[in-house]
């Protein structure tokens, strides 16, 4: 078996392009002949995986609520209750897809005939690559897409906005340090300010300038300064959990100290992380946690200290660190 160094290079070399043609019924198989410490019968593989499949058909029949209203809902009952029976020849031919990507192992009889079969060094690092991929684009990405616009939204509200009178900044610029544009963060901050700045690359704002919001400018960045004039915006927001800042040489600790030169006098500046993975003594979740520290590479955590010093530093006269909702969240005025 590999060594963890090279778990883990083989892992940073895996994409989802390479693993796309990959089905569901192919990861149970792999994951079930890592199950077996000596090589299997192809027979008794094919009857582990077809309870398998049975078993959790039938759990999603019984946890679906049919209701014949929702758009698809009939074709899914359909689906699902459709009497569809994995066949020894499906098995038989994804082993054989799996063989020639040296994933399994066949071992043969004296006649030549497959006698059984077992998983290869790489099997463990495929399935590991999966988790990584679901992790990072399944759990993150649903997590920040769907979740962390309206997290964001209720805390600027109750803690920001909440003093103003007519509940909206006059200007706000939101700064974005990823090529990946979260568009339903720019259409929540659209309906929070009178008048939105944009701070990101060119590419991330093209894609913000086709959702045709006209209350949203971009600004940009010369010789490590913001383009705007001291105390010029009402609040900047800053997404302080990412590590770099995609701005060249620029560091994310220079666009903050910027963000409070731009802000006026009693203004606020939001910083948005997330707090220190904990240590936990559990045998199923210290493996989970240790993935999430070794996929979040390009994420920063902070304890709420750490996340203080950080506005203070970068000039702000007081500061305020709280976790909302799972969320570590800086509020500083100037």
């Amino acid at each position: 078996m590999p060594d963890q160094t090279e778990k883990k290079k083989s892992i940073d070399s895996f994409s989802i392009k390479d693993i796309v043609n990959l089905s569901i019924v192919d990861m149970v198989m792999l994951q079930l002949l890592m199950k077996h410490t000596k090589p299997v019968v192809r027979h008794n593989l094919y009857n582990e995986i077809s309870q398998f499949l049975t078993r959790e058909k039938q759990k999603v029949a019984e946890i679906t609520n049919f209701n014949d209203v929702p758009a698809g809902a009939k074709k899914f009952k359909n689906f699902i209750q459709a009497n569809k029976i994995f066949s020894s020849s499906s098995l038989y031919y994804s082993l054989d897809n799996l063989e020639k990507k040296g994933l399994v192992k066949f071992n043969y009889d004296k006649k030549d005939r497959v006698e059984s079969v077992e998983a290869t060094q790489y099997t463990e690092i495929l399935i590991n690559t999966i988790l990584k991929h679901i992790i990072e684009f399944g759990l993150i990405e649903a997590e920040q897409s769907k979740f962390l616009p309206e997290i964001i939204k209720e805390v600027v509200e109750e803690k920001v906005l909440s003093d103003l009178e007519d509940k909206k900044f006059g200007t706000m610029l939101y700064i974005w340090f990823s090529n990946f544009i979260n568009v339903k963060c720019i259409n929540i901050f659209s309906t929070l300010t009178k008048n939105l700045f944009i701070l990101s690359n060119k590419e991330a704002f093209e894609n913000i300038y086709k959702l045709g919001l006209e209350n949203v400018q971009n600004t940009s960045l010369f010789s490590n300064t913001i383009r705007e004039s001291d105390n010029f915006f009402d609040g900047v927001f800053v997404p302080y959990h990412f590590r770099n800042t995609n701005f060249k040489d620029v560091s994310k600790e220079s666009i903050l100290s910027e963000a409070f030169r731009i802000v006026k006098e009693n203004g606020v500046v939001i910083i948005h992380s997330y707090t220190n993975v904990p240590d936990i003594d559990h045998a199923f979740l210290n493996i989970f946690t240790k993935w999430v520290k070794y996929i979040y590479t390009d994420i920063e955590f902070y304890s709420e200290e750490g996340f203080k010093d950080v506005l203070l530093k970068a000039g702000a006269k007081e500061a305020k660190v709280f976790v909302y909702k799972g969320h570590l969240f800086g509020i500083g005025r100037k």
